[in-house]
């Protein structure tokens, strides 16, 4: 059975790329663009993985995130921006994400980030 990963990404052209860039990998993947249907996606589904924007509409992704660990979900929930301000680097790892990966972003580090996480 393959992995189910969840993106969260309001922006179209992102959103397309990342769900090609993992069911090239052979990933199943769920695509939502705000913080309110992150928080019910992992209340419906098991993901291996969720990709949080952090400027999303409705409920930012820090917010998002922090109401996913309130459920006392521990899947590994790394973020995925442009914003590559230390400030919010630190503020990822406060509300409990587990890792940071700045957009635009090479293959290679993707890639280490799903090695890392989908063991």
């Amino acid at each position: 059975m393959s992995q189910r990963i969840l993106v969260v990404e309001d922006n179209p052209t992102n959103q397309k790329v990342l769900e090609t860039m993992l069911r090239f990998r052979g990933f199943e993947c769920d695509v939502v663009s705000t913080g309110a249907q992150a928080l019910r996606a992992v209340q419906e589904k098991t993901y291996s993985l969720v990709f949080m924007d952090l400027r999303i509409p409705n409920l930012d992704g820090f917010t998002a995130t922090s109401m996913i660990r309130e459920l006392g979900n521990g899947i590994p929930i790394v973020a995925l921006t442009a914003s590559a301000e230390l400030a919010d680097t630190q503020k990822c790892l406060e509300v409990g994400m587990n890792g940071y990966l700045a957009k635009p972003f090479v293959k290679a580090d993707f890639d280490d980030v799903l090695e890392r996480w989908l063991k």
